[in-house]
């Protein structure tokens, strides 16, 4: 309720500062002259009309003209209202007949007069540059505005590109895989299109999410899932615990790559028998992510280790400035797989 009333109240003060604006560029802005002249005759009426009754206190309606010309001129139309002050009075007073209703003392009557147009001229220049000021902004949010939307424009479509692009080369190397009759080119083929894959899930993760990944465990259970299917091995585990640390997109990328590659090898050399373990957790200064396999896996320094399948993991691990070590399983058969690599100061 009490949220609601803020609201409200907020709105209302706005209304009244728009209404406030409005009447100030109609009256001093759009007409000036106009308003000028109605306040000179509405002095002059009320002098002329009511200054038997008034006497000395007709003099303080030339208040009036002084605000209207300081409003409408500024500066220098406060100060020239400010300074034909008294010698309009006295003219009226000399037209009424009536000199002895004049300032008994003219010098301060004139500085009074020439002070308060100066000082309203100066409040109403200061306002227009403030107004000014204000227009200009607004001229330049909806400016940054249009670039937004345009550059959100050539986001989309270059992200629409980069998804066709990478749809393209999966569908050239399957048309390629199907007419090669040579199983290691199969093989090699299926290995790329699980890259091509792992490529397109990321970047369609960094579309959805702009440019960090808050949870990658959907994603790295996708690339998981598409890695097991290839091998119709059984469904990975995959348990993700970040403490809410964010993942750069050049982290995502290359972790994307890492993972497909590192259960691919797994597979390829330790077998899907015993089932794939995928672990990614945050730890001080670092990230750690590993991979198990429950199966009869490699020993270090034999073919798993050796292949075209660890070089590209050691690049991929290079490119995230970490480190990967290979090593038995404990306790258990199969062998682990872990990577380590720097959490960067704006993951969290």
């Amino acid at each position: 309720m009490a949220v609601l009333y803020t609201t409200r109240a907020g709105e209302s003060q706005a209304r009244r500062r728009r209404s406030v604006a409005g009447l100030h560029d109609f009256l001093f802005v759009r007409h000036p002259l106009a308003s000028v002249c109605t306040a000179l005759a509405a002095y002059a009426l009320v002098v002329l009309g009511c200054g038997e009754e008034l006497e000395v206190s007709a003099n303080y309606f030339v208040l009036l003209p002084i605000i209207v010309c300081a409003l409408a001129g500024g500066m220098p139309g406060g100060l020239a209202a400010g300074a034909l002050g008294l010698p309009a009075n006295l003219l009226l007073f000399a037209l009424l007949g009536r000199p002895e209703f004049s300032p008994a003392s003219k010098p301060i009557a004139e500085a009074f007069g020439l002070v308060v147009g100066a000082s309203l001229g100066y409040l109403s220049d200061y306002y227009r540059e403030l107004v000014g000021e204000i227009e200009k902004r607004g001229r330049t949010e909806e400016t940054l505005r249009k670039t937004l939307r345009e550059k959100e424009l050539l986001l989309q479509e270059l992200n629409h590109r980069v998804k066709n692009n990478l749809n393209v080369i999966k569908s050239l190397v399957q048309l390629q895989r199907s007419r090669s009759p040579d199983p290691a080119f199969v093989a090699a083929a299926d290995e790329l299109v699980n890259r091509v894959l792992a490529i397109s899930l990321v970047h369609d993760k960094l579309y959805e999410g702009g440019s960090r990944i808050e949870d990658p465990s959907e994603y790295l259970r996708s690339i998981a899932a598409n890695v097991a299917s290839a091998f119709a091995a059984p469904p990975v585990s995959v348990e993700v615990d970040l403490g809410g640390s964010l993942l750069p997109p050049d982290d995502a990328v290359s972790l994307g790559l890492f993972v497909n590659e590192a259960l691919t090898n797994a597979l390829k050399h330790g077998g899907s028998a015993g089932g794939l373990a995928l672990r990614l957790r945050a730890e001080p200064g670092e990230f750690r992510l590993s991979v198990r396999d429950e199966g009869p896996g490699p020993a270090p320094g034999n073919q798993g280790g050796e292949g075209l399948g660890m070089r590209i993991i050691g690049a991929l691990a290079g490119q995230l400035g970490g480190s990967v070590s290979l090593a038995p399983a404990s306790p258990g058969p199969g062998s682990v797989l872990e990577l380590r690599w720097p959490r960067a100061a704006a993951s969290g």
